[in-house]
């Protein structure tokens, strides 16, 4: 993608966005996690996120460590400090190690089920095993009582053990039977001092207990043991509310501070987004604008200007606006969707599958609608190229279009552009309109499948309610990065087309270069001599020649003067001496040196040249007369005003040379907007004055008065004058006469009058027969090809 290219000289701004972005996506994705917490622990569990306690009495944990092995039960021990005066030990490890699924939670978690249970009472027969009080073990039991012959036959210790026994079994009876028939952890803690219980029994027993409970163990044990540490709260007269509430207080405070780490990392994203993207186009701008700045009318005319314009704007704020998006948003989907994933697959629950789902049925949808959009994308720029240039050409000929009433021609037209491009963006627009609402359906439908099978893993005891909402949650935010990924592939597109367009401009070569080894006129140069040497030029693209076998040489102080029909050539003629076309055959130089062998700057410093179309800049007088740069002082400025007769309007306007000038000299009239245009050239006391046709909107008492101070003022310089009037060149020190591209006369106007009848015919459409000096048969003599 062309985009891409754009962030070469950005790495380090990419690099930090991808870094604020990595932060704000866990930041952001925290966030279910610890509402799972809330749901199952915060609510569920009363704020207690471990079976591991806090605090414990000495006889409760030696009443766990009943049900541990012995190694287990050291570890246990080492967990907890000392008891206080109070019997209380606290635990005084890490949070990582006594937290839920590690290993001294999953010591614990068992043997407090069990005590739980046995401190609820547990039927006789269920414990059997462990404490031998069944009827099954009280028959067996009176089968191995000992005949009066082996009681004979024992010593006093074995007497007194089993009388020990006996009383014990007693004791643990009475006990059982003061609290309903049920086994406590009271009477097993008799028939364990009574030597009834073998302790390792009870650890196989429990054992024994969770393989019987099978996948529903994990979440049964969890929740019992908690109940087991709020009731051991209790007995401590540790307030369960207290418990819930300091949790919950923690659970919000780190979700604000996750938050606020989201906030901030999000805005400085955006910061770095836009400074990133502002900068793109500043230089995209300016190097387009630099190298539109070098084109030659050639490459102008192959873009068109209402093209250039688009592409300098209109394109590269569509590039601007990609860059932001492709930093915000690009770069974001698939770091929050790689993130979501992960934690999804931490956690292990089964319905996995959905996201596949999920991602399938957004990826069709995309699939779908940027088949029906993308050709359309591509022709919407050729649109608005379209809709510039017929407003451009409206604006521009707004007089003759009224002169000849073609408004409602034009505005067809301006309608018809318009409608095509809207034509395409409301197809676009209403193709892209389908996706918000399909994504939707495929969240909803997503959601609803994994509330349905999640409802069964809860109901299983295989999930939580937290989980399956935390599940939720990484699901949407995984569909959520595939939206904003669609989303900025409805911009991309046309992003680029657009990088596209504003890449054939910046990569467009010019036709007009300077020279590898420039070339300087030398020191005993003659200056402002100017040689044509069979010159010929062809338009790009043309199949004939516009001027062919132009020869001619002019030098400082004389005046060449250019005639002929419209579309001789002429202008095209003048325009090859600054180079803004390039020969296609013979040579022109200056001072001795090829043009083509000078720089374009040291050749158009050497040249003034004033177009047709004398242009100005929005500024001021001075600033216009002072276009050439400093080496305008004053004193030129003003001197170059008297010769091209500006200087008595100059001087009537309230600020004289301050005074404002519009972009392109709308506030002044055409004579005066060409008087400047020439006093511009003359200032900067070029080798060569070039005045294409720049004399037409002058009056003849002007015209004659500015040819009058040129000749006496500009005297060190080489004239070159383009004109359609006669009299604007009749006092030429040589005239050449072009008709269709070919010089057909050379010499004085005299000469000409009486030697070349393309002159002649022009002469005697403007001159009066007193002024031409000829008689009739003089002027047959010369039209039909002879003088006489």
């Amino acid at each position: 993608m062309r985009i891409l290219k754009l962030f070469k000289k950005h790495v380090l701004a990419l690099f930090a966005a991808i870094v604020l972005i990595v932060i704000s996506c866990n930041a952001d994705l925290a966030l279910p996690t610890y509402m799972s917490d809330i749901v199952d622990v915060g609510v569920q569990q009363g704020g207690i996120a471990s079976p591991v306690p806090d605090t414990i009495r000495s006889e409760s944990l030696d009443d766990l460590e009943l049900f541990m092995s012995a190694k287990d039960a050291k570890t246990v021990e080492a967990a907890f400090g000392k008891a206080d005066k109070n019997g209380i030990r606290t635990y005084k490890g890490t949070e990582d190690e006594r937290a839920d699924g590690s290993k001294l939670a999953d010591i614990m978690s068992l043997p407090e089920t069990v005590v739980l249970s046995l401190n609820q009472g547990i039927d006789a027969d269920s414990m059997g095993d462990m404490t031998g009080t069944s009827s099954e073990k009280d028959s067996d039991a009176a089968q191995a009582m000992p005949t009066p012959e082996q009681m004979a036959a024992m010593t006093p210790e074995q007497l007194a053990e089993m009388q020990q026994k006996a009383t014990a079994a007693q004791n643990m009876q009475k006990q059982i039977d003061a609290d309903g028939g049920k086994i406590t952890m009271k009477s097993l803690r008799l028939g364990i001092e009574g030597g009834l219980v073998d302790q390792s029994k009870l650890v196989e027993s429990a054992n024994e207990m969770a393989d019987k409970m099978g996948s529903m163990s994990g979440s049964i044990v969890t929740q019992r043991a908690v109940t087991y540490v709020q009731e051991e709260y209790k007995a401590q007269g540790i307030d369960p509310a207290d418990v819930q509430n300091a949790y919950l207080g923690r659970m919000a405070t780190t979700m604000f501070g996750l938050c606020l780490v989201s906030l901030v990392a999000t805005i400085l994203t955006g910061a770095v987004a836009s400074r990133t993207a502002c900068s793109i186009a500043r230089d995209l701008r300016r190097e387009t604008f630099n190298k539109v700045m070098h084109f030659s009318p050639a490459e102008v005319g192959k873009f068109s200007q209402a093209s250039l314009i688009t592409r300098c704007t209109n394109d590269i704020q569509q590039i601007q606006m990609a860059a932001t998006l492709f930093i915000r948003m690009c770069l974001m989907a698939p770091v929050m969707g790689i993130v979501a994933v992960t934690r999804v697959l931490a956690n292990h629950t089964g319905l996995e599958w959905t996201i596949a789902v999920a991602i399938i049925a957004v990826s069709a949808v995309v699939g779908v609608l940027m088949g029906l959009t993308m050709p359309k994308f591509k022709k919407m720029q050729s649109f608005v190229d379209r809709v510039n240039l017929t407003a451009r050409e409206l604006l521009d000929g707004l007089m003759p279009i009224r002169s000849f009433n073609r408004e409602e021609h034009e505005l067809e037209r301006f309608d018809k552009a318009s409608l095509d491009l809207m034509t395409t963006q409301l197809y676009t627009n209403r193709a892209m309109s389908f996706m918000m609402p399909l994504m939707m359906l495929v969240m909803n439908c997503i959601t609803v499948l994994i509330v349905w099978f999640g409802a069964q893993g809860v109901s299983d005891g295989v999930m939580q309610v937290g989980n399956m909402m935390a599940f939720i949650s990484y699901t949407m935010q995984i569909v959520m990065a595939f939206m904003i990924l669609t989303m900025v592939s409805v911009i991309l597109p046309r992003a680029e087309v657009a990088a596209e367009r504003v890449e054939e401009v910046i990569t467009c070569p010019t036709s007009i270069n300077d020279p590898a080894s420039p070339k300087l006129p030398a020191a005993n140069a003659p200056r402002g001599e100017l040689t044509f040497r069979d010159v010929s030029f062809q338009y790009p693209d043309a199949r004939a020649d516009v001027i062919s076998g132009v020869n001619f040489t002019t030098h400082a102080g004389q005046m060449l003067g250019i005639i002929g029909s419209t579309g001789s050539g002429k202008s095209t003629l003048v325009q090859l001496i600054p180079r803004l076309y390039d020969v296609t055959g013979g040579s022109i130089s200056l001072d001795g040196i090829d043009v083509r062998d000078m720089t374009l700057s040291e050749l158009r410093r050497r040249i003034g040249y004033i177009p047709q179309q004398g242009r100005l800049f929005s500024g001021t007088v001075e600033s216009n007369l002072k276009f050439a740069g400093d080496m305008v002082s004053d004193e030129d400025m003003r001197q170059a005003a008297r010769v091209a007769q500006a200087e008595d309007f100059i001087a009537e306007r309230e600020d004289g040379y301050d005074s404002p000038i519009s972009q392109g000299g709308s506030n002044v009239s055409g004579g005066q907007r060409q008087r400047l245009a020439i006093a511009r050239a003359l200032a900067k006391k070029p080798e060569i004055v070039v005045f294409d046709d720049s004399f037409s909107a002058l009056d003849y008492k002007t015209d004659a008065r500015l040819r009058e101070g040129l000749a006496k003022n500009v005297t060190d310089a080489a004239l070159v004058v383009v004109a359609q009037r006669i009299a604007t060149i009749m006092h030429a020190d040589q005239i050449i006469v072009l008709d269709d591209g070919h010089v057909v006369g050379t010499g004085t106007h005299e000469e000409l009058l009486r030697s070349c009848p393309a002159y002649l015919e022009i002469a005697q459409s403007q001159l009066s027969a007193e002024e031409l000096g000829l008689t009739q048969e003089e002027i047959a003599g010369v039209m039909e090809g002879g003088e006489r």
